[in-house]
């Protein structure tokens, strides 16, 4: 089975399977998790982050160059992020390649969804400077 393409304008989200876990192992760097989650208290925000997040060409490189994209329905977590607070405490978060425990989380509802994803792209561009 050919490995998945990166779209040129936008963001090639990977599940949590060996093949994602195999490639997190190998770039050693920071992961971007998005948590979907259709409780309607939350999903109408994340549902527009979501939408948001492929436009911002910043993270758009950092994703496609060093970091992976994680995608997950938030009931079909793995136990141990679920334990970590995965669909339950934060939704989206940039998670360390070791064990991918929470780095830093960001509220869904903490402002727009373009200053979102804005405020995600310089987190992990700030993060990448220092991870070496």
């Amino acid at each position: 089975m050919p490995s998945p393409e990166f779209p040129d304008d936008g963001i090639l989200w990977r599940g949590f399977d060996d093949d994602t876990l195999r490639i997190v192992a190998e770039r050693q760097n920071p992961v971007l998790l998005f948590v979907r989650d259709t409780d309607p208290l939350v999903w109408p925000f994340l549902r527009e982050i979501f939408k948001v997040l492929p436009k911002n060409e910043k993270l758009r490189d950092l994703l496609h160059e060093r970091c992976v994209a994680l995608y997950a329905e938030a009931e079909a977590l793995p136990e141990d992020q679920k334990q970590l607070g995965a669909g339950s405490r934060y939704y989206l978060a940039i998670l360390s390649p070791s064990g991918l425990t929470p780095l830093i989380t960001v509220d869904p509802m903490s402002g727009t969804p373009t200053e979102i994803a804005e405020r995600i792209a310089a987190l992990l561009s700030r993060i990448m400077e220092t991870w070496g």
